[in-house]
């Protein structure tokens, strides 16, 4: 079946409203340019006032045409929009776009009119792209609805919520030797969500690798965002950069969580998650997306260097090693087929650097690549030197080869061997037609260290990905539609551990008291030594107002820790305590759940106890996850170290740290007014993670009966 957004991007017929017989306006210039472009279905001239322009009628509404068009373009004022748009709405239009700009973007009067404009088109059936966006094109369907006036065609689709980073990125591709297949710009995103544009290239044969600018997601739509994204990354290739990564509408509220999981880490679990390739710096977007393109995935980390020029080798190491992959020291087996060629001066340990000699022989370039490449333990390479015109015009070699006919050499080892290839000249900054040839063969091609080393990171994030869903069994996870978080209402210590040992999550003993008596009876009968703990409300430290007393190991000592509590300010003659089990923790873990308005219940998990705030290594994750992609998320994160074997400890049960999180998340969603649940710390003695305290935060404050039998007193 079709998808409904073929009447965007594969138009038959398109009305341009804000045509003009009188005055030279922009609803005009698009409808000059729909035509100019070679579009070869029908273009309707619309506006208010009618008469003709180049010969056309110009007819006074969309509902006056002959037919109803598949799309159309609305470029009049904010004020006459909502008017055009529903009128073509109730003629029976698909998709309409909304060019123009001063909606949700502007006011809250303007998000209003924006909103109330969306919902009586979607009630007459139309969707709506925009508004304050930069339009469509479609090379195939030779449509172009926005205000660039050239466009390569190429193998890529382009989904922006920005258009002045889309111009940004079509001069990048230039000098890239890409282009594009389709793009669009979702501008406010009002209606038709970001992933519909993805789900739409997917599915075009003619788009290759899909390029995504992203500022925001509709409400609750992060959950529905990663399994669809998900199911196109099984597919094809998707580039991401994220921008406007802040903390807004995140409250701190007492949660570790809350401050540890910023939006940014949000998002990177996100993408992780659905198989996006993320790139955070603009200027490599599109080598990327070059790489992608043109090479296969990479299935490790380990990189040969052969090249020429020592210190490009250094500062090229460097890239490489900073993008997270390795560039491990050839055997002396490799050395010595290497001296073959090279003279004894030459390094060949990883880099190689022949010192020039290519100039006799291009195809050193490819002869000495193989050797690392052919084997196991080498999964890419980068190729360097002062190749092309720029350095030595007219060069021709002992074989009569030039830099141009020697170009492709290096694309035909890497088809060979399957694996990927990347070259660096810093000519490569400007045109040759050397460059052109070696990119188009299958060798990105790149005038930057760093924009190589970006290229096979995305190639390694490709190839993990790929290896990680390979043999899964496809099995389609939902998350509930998470709501808004609230003000925020913390329950004491005691009422939150109550809540996540009844989720199913292992707590320490623990007993309520009111009096010193009681403590000492609850002492007795969990075992010496204990920990006191004072419930005071809105202290997110007891330990800072001496409201927790450590080793307790007798009678005479519980009571008095008791009688000094019922002195802190504030507390009360009927201050209420909890007395537990003193553990004797290996490690200490922060096990955290944090409600987000775009992604739901995020999860945390990072170094817990006094480091939490210290140390602040943690790992994101956005459930559901199954016990497989949990493992992966843990072990690529900044916390994979300090759950390894450590200190002669084993390494950290992660099957039993995954049902906790799956646990307490399964807890969230049965209950909608939880907004975060902080653990800390989860101890860890052997394969036993226990739970010691816990901090859960609701949206609202909870009626009085609804708080269990054992109150807070």
């Amino acid at each position: 079946m079709d998808h409904y957004l073929r009447a965007l991007f594969a138009p038959k017929s398109i009305a341009i409203v804000g045509v003009s017989a009188t005055s030279a306006r922009s609803g005009n210039e698009f409808f000059d340019k729909v035509r100019g472009y070679g579009f070869q279905g029908r273009v309707y001239a619309v506006g208010r006032n009618g008469g003709t322009v180049g010969g056309e009628t110009i007819y006074p509404s969309v509902k006056d045409l002959p037919e109803v068009p598949d799309l159309v373009f609305g470029a009049v004022g904010m004020q006459a929009t909502p008017q055009a748009m529903t009128e073509a709405a109730a003629a029976g239009v698909k998709v309409g776009i909304v060019f123009t700009a001063g909606f949700a973007e502007m006011s809250d009067d303007g998000a209003r009119i924006q909103r109330d404009m969306v919902a009586r088109c979607n009630e007459l059936g139309m969707r709506v792209v925009g508004p304050n966006c930069m339009g469509v094109f479609s090379t195939g369907s030779r449509m172009n609805l926005t205000d660039v006036e050239h466009l390569a065609p190429g193998r890529i689709g382009f989904v922006s919520q920005s258009g002045n980073i889309a111009l940004t990125l079509f001069d990048n591709a230039k000098r890239h030797d890409l282009g594009f297949e389709s793009f669009v710009s979702f501008g406010n995103q009002a209606d038709i969500p970001a992933i519909d544009y993805v789900e739409y290239m997917a599915q075009d044969d003619a788009v290759d690798v899909i390029l995504l600018y992203l500022e925001s997601l509709q409400e609750n739509a992060g959950a529905d965002f990663i399994a669809r994204c998900r199911a196109v990354a099984e597919r094809k290739p998707i580039v991401a950069i994220k921008g406007g990564v802040t903390k807004a509408g995140r409250r701190a509220a007492a949660s570790h969580t809350s401050r540890l999981s910023a939006a940014e880490d949000i998002y990177d679990a996100a993408f992780e998650q659905a198989g996006v390739v993320q790139v955070r710096d603009l200027d490599h977007v599109m080598a990327v997306a070059e790489a992608l393109l043109r090479c296969p995935p990479m299935k490790g980390d380990n990189i040969a260097i052969v090249g020429s020029g020592g210190g490009h080798s250094t500062v090229g190491t460097d890239c490489v090693e900073r993008a997270g992959l390795t560039v491990p020291a050839f055997d002396q087996e490799l050395r010595d087929t290497f001296g073959r060629y090279l003279p004894p001066w030459a390094p060949m340990s990883n880099p190689v650097d022949m010192t020039g000699g290519f100039t006799e022989d291009l195809t050193l370039f490819r002869t000495l690549m193989r050797y690392p490449l052919s084997r196991p333990e080498f999964h890419g390479g980068l190729s360097y030197g002062l190749y092309g015109e720029g350095w030595r015009p007219g060069l021709v070699d002992d074989n009569g080869r030039t830099f141009e006919s020697a170009a492709p050499l290096l694309a035909t080892l890497q088809q060979e061997l399957g694996k990927p290839i990347v070259f660096y000249t810093p000519f490569a900054k400007e045109h040759e037609e050397a460059f052109t040839t070696m990119r188009l063969s299958g060798v990105p091609c790149y005038g930057s260290l760093a924009e190589a080393a970006a290229a096979l990171a995305a190639l390694k994030a490709r190839g993990s990905f790929l290896a990680r869903i390979e043999g899964q069994d496809g099995t389609e996870q939902k998350e509930a539609p998470p709501s808004e978080a609230g003000a925020g209402y913390a329950l004491t210590e005691y009422e939150s551990l109550q809540r996540v040992a009844a989720a199913g999550v292992t707590t320490v003993r623990q007993e309520l008291v009111s009096s010193a008596e009681e403590a000492v009876t609850a002492a007795e009968a969990i075992g010496y030594p204990v920990v006191l703990k004072a419930q005071l409300a809105n202290v997110a430290h007891k330990s800072d107002v001496n409201g927790v007393r450590l080793g307790l190991a007798s009678a005479d000592e519980v009571a008095a820790a008791f009688r000094q509590m019922s002195t802190i300010p504030g507390a009360g003659s009927d201050i209420a305590c909890t007395v537990s089990q003193q553990i004797a923790a290996e490690r200490e873990l922060l096990l955290g759940i944090c409600k987000d308005a775009t992604f739901g219940h995020t999860v945390v998990v990072g170094i817990g106890g006094v480091l939490s705030e210290v140390a602040a290594r943690v790992a994101v994750l956005i459930p559901p996850l199954d016990s497989a992609e949990f493992a992966h998320a843990i072990e690529n994160s900044p916390v994979a170290a300090y759950l390894r074997p450590w200190r002669g400890k084993p390494a950290v049960d992660l099957d039993e740290l995954h049902r906790q999180v799956t646990a307490l998340h399964a807890m969230c969603r049965a209950d909608a007014d939880i907004e975060s649940v902080d653990i800390n710390p989860l101890t860890v003695v052997g394969s036993a993670l226990q739970a010691v305290d816990a901090a859960v935060v609701l949206e609202t404050e909870p009626e009085t009966g609804d708080r269990g039998a054992d109150d807070v007193r």
